[in-house]
C-alpha cells in the first residue's frame, strides 16, 4: 500500500496510470483506424503505429521503475525493522532477560 507521505512512490504511480491510459487510448486509435487529429487535421497510420510504439516504451520505463522503486523501498522497512528490534533487544533496561 502506497502511504500518503511516499511522495516519490505515489509520483511513479501516477505516472504508470497516466501510461496504461495513454496505452489504451492509442490502442483504440489504431483498432478504429481513425485518422482525425481534431481541428481538421489528419494523422497517418504510420504516426499512430509510431506513437503506440513510443507510448508503450514509455509503459514499460514507467513499470520497471514503479517496481524497483517499490522493491527498494519494502526492502528499507525490512532493514529498519530489523535493526529497531536488535537495538531495543540490547538496550533493554533490564539488563538480560
Amino acid at each position: 500500500m502506497v502511504k500518503k507521505t511516499d511522495l516519490q512512490l505515489r509520483m511513479r504511480l501516477a505516472g504508470l496510470v497516466g501510461s496504461i491510459i495513454a496505452v489504451a487510448a492509442l490502442a483504440v486509435t489504431v483498432l478504429a483506424d481513425d485518422h482525425n487529429a481534431g481541428f481538421g487535421h489528419t494523422v497517418t497510420s504510420g504516426e499512430q503505429v509510431f506513437l503506440f510504439v513510443v507510448a508503450s516504451m514509455l509503459l514499460v520505463v514507467q513499470t520497471t521503475a514503479y517496481l524497483i522503486n517499490r522493491a527498494r523501498r519494502q526492502s528499507d522497512c525490512r532493514i529498519e525493522r530489523r535493526t529497531t528490534a536488535a537495538r531495543g533487544a540490547k538496550n533493554s533496561p533490564w539488563g538480560e532477560l
